[in-house]
């Protein structure tokens, strides 16, 4: 569960040239608009990320014009991404420990509308009150006879969910990867619908084959943009040809195209660049991706250039700005940096993205 509000402390305060009454609230990696004279540098505070929804409480107000949602602005020509709130929000008795998670506390939601579109694509299964049927659907056998493991939509709890974390919550991170001067491999963020597939040995010469979205498991085929790729590309035959002698191997890459984030690409029905290729005992590398899958057409997401860190987070914000390799036209989402033994990895955003879109 991503921390959507936690205790920080205010590491520095800063001046906004022009501005008299507003300054710059520096908090691990982020840069926040606050007050003047409202903080003090080591302070204890509540930090809330951006895409955040607040509930409607009088201590949030203030933000009913818009809509009690957090994202990014621009005053003064500095960019702000969060919010600084003092601890007296926080209910009496709260543990005031710097990183305590207080999502929950708040009450705070994530704001995912994308979320809600995948709840429509797949039909839950329906409760099964049978005490003995309960009980033999423990057993892969019997879900395997029975039908149950084709309309199970919960996401497999045994693959990881597509979410790389942002750099601005991983200082300590980025201090090792600088000084270290660790090569890292920037790979373009693309900004579509997040996909997994995956085959899983069930015997000699059986296998399980899944298609899932970012949050749930389509069972049926369908046609859906998941399924439609799937299919376009012939996914499950190619996984059974890189599959070897592994008990199962995992694709996960980005959809963009009809209906999926305004297709911003500008992109005729649907296509795919793959992300994370995974095996039981090792993620390849974004170079051993493309090895592996370009030879049965699938792309990999567009390769930048491998570097080093830069000194300062707000460097490699500047660094992640930039216009897309899928369309000159359109300002990149921004960066995924990762070590060539998978080792460390996170995304930075580009915050002229998150404005032009309002996001």
């Amino acid at each position: 569960m991503r921390k959507l509000a936690t205790i920080r402390k205010i590491s520095a305060i800063r001046p906004i040239p022009g501005a008299d009454r507003i300054v710059v609230a520096q908090v691990d990696g982020w840069e926040c608009i606050v007050k003047k004279e409202e903080f003090t540098v080591g302070e204890l505070i509540v930090y809330i990320e951006g895409d955040s929804i607040l509930p409607e409480r009088p201590e949030f107000e203030f933000m009913r014009e818009r809509k009690f949602r957090v994202r990014t602005i621009r005053l003064r020509g500095q960019i702000s991404q969060g919010l600084v709130l003092p601890l007296s929000v926080l209910p009496r008795g709260t543990r005031l420990l710097e990183d305590e998670d207080v999502t929950q506390l708040l009450g705070i939601k994530k704001y995912d509308p994308q979320l809600s579109q995948e709840v429509e694509l797949a039909q839950p299964m329906q409760p099964v009150n049978n005490p003995l049927k309960r009980f033999l659907l423990r057993f892969r056998w019997y879900r395997t006879l029975s039908g149950a493991d084709n309309a199970d939509t919960s996401f497999p709890k045994w693959i990881a969910k597509t979410d790389e974390e942002r750099i601005q919550n991983c200082v300590k991170l980025f201090t090792r990867c600088r000084d270290e001067q660790i090569p890292l491999l920037a790979t373009e963020k693309v900004d579509g619908q997040s996909a997994t597939y995956y085959l899983e040995r069930r015997g000699w010469g059986r296998y399980s084959f899944g298609v899932c979205s970012r949050n749930l498991r389509l069972p049926q085929s369908n046609n859906t943009s998941y399924w439609s790729i799937a299919h376009q590309y012939g996914i499950e035959r190619i996984l059974r040809k890189v599959i070897g002698k592994h008990r199962f191997v995992v694709l996960q890459g980005e959809i963009v195209g009809r209906n999926i984030q305004k297709n911003k690409y500008k992109v005729n029905g649907y296509d795919f660049y793959a992300f994370n290729l995974i095996y039981p005992n090792r993620k390849c590398s974004t170079n051993e991706i493309a090895r592996i899958l370009e030879p049965h057409g699938i792309k990999t997401v567009p390769c930048l250039e491998t570097i080093t860190l830069p000194q300062t987070i707000g460097e490699l914000v500047e660094y992640a700005k930039g216009k897309s390799r899928l369309l000159e036209s359109q300002e990149r989402e921004g960066v995924v940096l990762r070590s060539a033994d998978c080792s460390v990895s996170f995304k930075v955003i580009n915050p002229e993205f998150l404005l032009s879109h309002d996001e």
